[in-house]
């Protein structure tokens, strides 16, 4: 497998997680020490920890769908261009874009971090 597609399939393991809400997958590709970074929350570090932040988010939006435009690579770092819409527990329609920038390290997602055009969600 080239380097290239190796960093294109981990990136999109977390949106296939997301959209599956299985996450066995994604757990094969992250390191134990992996660090996300998420608006609102902060540093989430460890393995457990992010895998269990990223189930309870998705308890908030019990109809939610990535689509993946477009993922850029360079250097052991991947940026994934997305958008996502979906329904919250309150049965609000949701939607938003942004990206998710990943670093690697080897065949290991190292680093997430998210970046969103609207962050209105997170404020109190």
């Amino acid at each position: 497998m080239d380097k290239l597609f190796s960093e294109q399939n981990m990136a999109l393991s977390i949106f296939d997680a997301m959209n599956t809400r299985d996450f066995s997958k994604f757990e094969n590709f992250i390191t134990e020490s992996v660090v996300f970074d998420f608006p609102g929350a902060g540093r989430i570090e460890g393995y457990k920890r992010v895998i269990i932040f990223l189930k309870a988010l998705l308890r908030k939006y019990p109809e939610l769908k990535f689509t993946v435009t477009e993922i850029i690579t360079d250097n052991q770092r991947a940026c994934a261009v997305w958008t996502n819409k979906g329904e919250d527990i309150n049965g609000n329609t949701y939607s938003n874009s942004g990206i998710t920038l990943l670093y690697f390290t080897g065949n290991k997602i190292t680093f997430i971090s998210d970046y969103f055009k609207d962050t209105s969600f997170v404020k109190p």
